[in-house]
């Protein structure tokens, strides 16, 4: 059975790792979702306005919380002596259980994002609060909701999907950058983070979230002192290589040192999700 995958089966361990989900994890998931709704309530009460960057900064905080946190939440018992046993038992093979443990952990900060963001457009069109936004080609203070009205009393004002991005956090901006580095990167770090968390819940019985977070910032801290080690004792070669540099062909450099930077990063996950796998699969209580 270890080998084998069903389908209804893993559709039975999906309800029954979702009823547990939502146990011990909902009502944090309702409150990483409300993250933007509390802003606006500031925005609302204390009458000022909210900077588009300080609103994307609120939802990529909800993702970076739903990362470390949903993995002990939702599925902290999963090591454990005594209630692990009883997940060891389940008559489903280990791709089921990785699966699951996967697809909740992986597709928690994805709803989060997408609940937030829609929150924030729905707040956008909301009479008061400080989500409304100068509309320049308008001239008029209002929201999303005024500029249709405007288009629609007036049929020479010409749409322009720039007008509506300080509303709607960059939606067109975002749309274009699907598919480039930029995107490529913020998809690969979230999944590493929420592996790195996934496979601290095994590794950890006792405060796994804070453990967790302690390995990785002892892991950042040593790569960045192998890189400023590398920077030091390269600096003759790379003083050279500044001054030859052709800084017209700065961007196409900048380019080609991000897609390098993704792609190792990318490896790394992939090994930290093989590992993740072998290590469900040889837990021991």
């Amino acid at each position: 059975m270890n080998n084998t995958f069903n389908f209804n089966r893993f559709g039975k361990l999906l309800a029954m790792d979702g009823k547990k989900y939502l146990r011990n994890f909902g009502v944090t998931l309702a409150i990483l979702c409300s993250l933007n709704i509390a802003t606006w309530l500031l925005t609302a009460v204390f009458g000022f306005t909210m900077p588009t960057f300080v609103r994307w900064m609120v939802i990529y905080v909800a993702v970076f919380l739903s990362c470390i946190l949903v993995p002990a939440k939702a599925f902290g018992d999963i090591n454990l002596p005594r209630e692990g046993v009883r997940y060891a038992m389940l008559p489903v093979s280990n791709w089921e259980k990785y699966l699951s443990y996967v697809l909740y952990c992986v597709m928690t900060p994805v709803a989060v994002a997408l609940i937030s963001y829609g929150i924030d457009s729905l707040l956008t069109l909301l009479p008061v609060g400080g989500f409304r936004h100068y509309i320049k080609s308008l001239g008029v203070m209002g929201s999303t909701l005024d500029f249709i009205k405007e288009m629609g009393a007036d049929p020479s004002v010409v749409f322009d999907p720039s007008d509506l991005t300080s509303d709607y956090l960059g939606l067109f901006d975002m749309f274009n950058k699907i598919g480039s580095v930029e995107s490529w990167n913020y998809l690969v770090s979230f999944l590493f983070t929420t592996g790195f968390f996934m496979l601290g819940n095994l590794l950890f019985k006792h405060h796994k979230t804070g453990a967790t977070f302690g390995i990785m910032m002892g892991f950042s801290y040593a790569i960045s002192m192998v890189f400023q080690t590398l920077v030091f004792s390269f600096s003759t070669a790379i003083g050279r290589f500044m001054e030859n540099f052709d800084f017209s062909e700065y961007g196409t450099f900048i380019s080609g040192v991000m897609t390098t930077s993704v792609i190792i990063y990318a490896l790394l996950t992939i090994g930290l999700y093989v590992g993740l796998f072998f290590k469900l699969k040889t837990q021991k209580y």
